[in-house]
C-alpha cells in the first residue's frame, strides 16, 4: 500500500450524512403536518387496532406509578393502552388532526391520564410544559434529518430508559405493489442508520424485532385496496386499477365477511431500547 492511499474504517463514516442521503432517496414522500391532518381518520382506522401495539408495550416496564413521553403519537395507538396502566402519559404530535382523534378516543375510553400537546420534534418541549419522564418512547416516528440530535433529545427527557421503533426495510411498504404498478420503490433508511448513530453516540441498545402476521384482513376489496394505496403518492385512475387487480390476486380467502389478504412479506419493526445510564454522559 502507497502513501497515496488511503484506509477508511467505521469512525471516517458520518452517519448523519448517510442518513439524510438515504431519506432523499426514498420512493415515498414525508408527510407534512396538514397532509397528516387529512389522513389521520384513515391513519386511526388502520392502526388503533393494530396487534403492532400489543407487541411494542410488551417490552415496556410499566406500572401505576410510572410516566410516559410519547413522541409522535399520531392517534393514540400507543397512548392509549399505555395511559391505563401508568399514572401519566404525555402525548406529543405536530399533527392537531392526530391528537383530535386520540383526545376522542381518551373521552370515549374513559381515559383521563394522558395529556396531549401540539407540537414537533424542532420544537422546545419545554416551552410546552414538558419535563422529564420514566419512560421515552418514539415509535415509527422518527422521519426527521436530524437523527443524532432526536436521539439525545429523547435521552434529555427520560428518568429510566427510552425506547425506539424503527422499521426494517422494506416494511411497511410492499415491493411486489410497487412493482405491480410499474414504479420503482427504494426503501430508504430503516432501523440500520439509527443503531449506527446510537453506536456513534456510545450507545448500545437492545434490539427486539416485532413482527406481524402476514395475513391482513378487510371488509371487503375496497377497504383491502385503500389498506395498499397509502403506499403511494398522486396515485393514477388506470394505476389504481392495475393495484386492485394485484389486490386480488393476494387475497387468500373470504371468511366471515371478511377478506385475507396475505402479503409477500411480513411487515417488520426494530424496538431499540437502552436505560439513561447507557449514555455516556449520564453514566
Amino acid at each position: 500500500m502507497t502513501d497515496s492511499q488511503h484506509i477508511i474504517v467505521y469512525d471516517d463514516i458520518d452517519w448523519q450524512h448517510l442518513w439524510q442521503q438515504s431519506r432523499s432517496t426514498k420512493s415515498w414522500k414525508s408527510k407534512a403536518a396538514k397532509d397528516w391532518d387529512k389522513k389521520a381518520e384513515a391513519f386511526a382506522g388502520r392502526t388503533i387496532d393494530s396487534a403492532y401495539a400489543d407487541l411494542f408495550v410488551d417490552h415496556l416496564d410499566l406500572d401505576p406509578g410510572v410516566s410516559v413521553l410519547d413522541v409522535g403519537c399520531g392517534p393514540g395507538t400507543l397512548a392509549l393502552p399505555i395511559a391505563k396502566r401508568v399514572r401519566q402519559v404525555t402525548a406529543i404530535d405536530y399533527s392537531q388532526g392526530m391528537l383530535d382523534i386520540l383526545n376522542d378516543q381518551a373521552a370515549h375510553q374513559g381515559i383521563d391520564n394522558i395529556t396531549t400537546l401540539h407540537c414537533s420534534w424542532e420544537d422546545n418541549w419545554a416551552d410546552f410544559g414538558v419535563d422529564s419522564h420514566d419512560l421515552v418512547i418514539a415509535s415509527r416516528s422518527m422521519n426527521i434529518p436530524d437523527l443524532a440530535g432526536a436521539l439525545q433529545k429523547l435521552g434529555r427527557f427520560a428518568r429510566s430508559a427510552i425506547h425506539v421503533a424503527e422499521r426494517i426495510a422494506p416494511s411497511p411498504f410492499d415491493p411486489e405493489a410497487f412493482a405491480a404498478l410499474n414504479r420503482k420503490f427504494s426503501s430508504g433508511p430503516d432501523y440500520i442508520y439509527t443503531v449506527n448513530m446510537l453506536y456513534r453516540l456510545g450507545i448500545h441498545p437492545r434490539i427486539a424485532i416485532l413482527e406481524l402476521e402476514r395475513d391482513q384482513r378487510f371488509e371487503n376489496l375496497e377497504r383491502a385496496v385503500e389498506g395498499y394505496a397509502w403506499m403511494f403518492k398522486d396515485l393514477q385512475p388506470e394505476e389504481r386499477q392495475l393495484l386492485e387487480k394485484y389486490v386480488k390476486n393476494r387475497i387468500v380467502k373470504r371468511e366471515a365477511g371478511q377478506l385475507v389478504v396475505r402479503r409477500s412479506l411480513p411487515q417488520r419493526w426494530a424496538l431499540l431500547s437502552w436505560s439513561i445510564h447507557d449514555i455516556p454522559s449520564r453514566s
